[in-house]
């Protein structure tokens, strides 16, 4: 999963990496440096926006520019981390969509028909996963030893020992999560609520001795397949929800302050002293 990133590059980082055209963020909305970036947190994105060839606004794009004349264009906004959907009867369920699982999001009616229109990324520096800890030994556990279920007998504690990593990018580049986005509002007199969700895959080697689960990074030469409105097919699917290769992130451990959510500051991703 992905529950918490890092997000402390300048906007004037993020237009360059990602060739962004159009810059949509309020002055008063414009982010510092976050180092524990939450669900339901307002986040940075980037989505695709079809130009009118007779105006200089941008339409929400809805698969195709029927006039033909018109190009697509890179625009960075704000958005609310946790999807909630059109259709949805409270903005409430947003909170529990921050992630969708890329095995599922062609047939869930949350994600769906966001997968098809409304495409786009998310940048970060690095995200933070967590390993439980045996409580009785200090062991670090596999995933598959995570899971209380697997193991007979009494469950272990709630409350059990946790060891934050931080991932990010071998070449300390942003990372481009995939994301989708969705427009709601109650009624016409409202504003509209933009929110997204950041997909995720099963995890890579460098990854699964510490989870199963990570979020899916897109390569450079992805972009733009994957901000262009429209289906996507099967193989195209599956090349861009995959995990990245395993010498693409370098991760190390840091210390638990970064489990509250109210934490913050660069000195939560200082590396633990004998980290591997």
């Amino acid at each position: 999963m992905c529950g918490r990133f890092v997000a402390s590059r300048p906007i004037e980082d993020i237009v360059d990496q990602f060739e962004v055209d159009d810059i949509r963020v309020p002055q008063e909305l414009v982010p510092g440096p976050r180092f524990n970036v939450a669900p339901t947190d307002e986040v940075l994105a980037i989505r695709a926006v079809v130009r009118r060839p007779d105006t200089d606004e941008g339409r929400e794009p809805d698969g195709r520019d029927e006039s033909g004349d018109g190009g697509a264009e890179r625009r960075l906004g704000t958005y609310r981390w946790g999807l909630v959907p059109s259709w949805a009867k409270d903005p409430s369920v947003g909170a529990h969509a921050f992630n969708a699982r890329a095995e599922t999001v062609t047939t869930k009616p949350m994600f769906r028909n966001a997968l098809s229109l409304r495409r786009c990324i998310v940048p970060a520096d690095a995200f933070y996963e967590w390993q439980r800890v045996d409580p009785v030994t200090g062991r670090p556990l596999l995933p598959a030893e995570q899971k209380r279920t697997d193991r007979p007998g009494p469950r272990r504690p709630s409350r059990v020992k946790r060891q934050p990593w931080v991932f990010r990018a071998a070449d300390r580049a942003m990372l481009a999560f995939a994301g989708l986005y969705e427009v709601w509002r109650d009624s016409p007199e409202e504003d509209w609520l933009v929110t997204c969700t950041i997909t995720t895959t099963t995890a890579n080697g460098l990854m699964s001795p510490i989870h199963d689960r990570m979020p899916v990074v897109l390569r450079p030469d992805d972009y733009k397949t994957w901000l262009e409105p429209g289906e996507l097919d099967d193989s195209e699917l599956r090349s861009l929800l995959s995990p990245p290769d395993d010498d693409f992130l370098e991760c190390y451990r840091v210390g638990p302050a970064v489990g509250s959510s109210k934490a913050e500051g660069p000195q939560l991703v200082e590396p633990l002293e004998n980290s591997d």
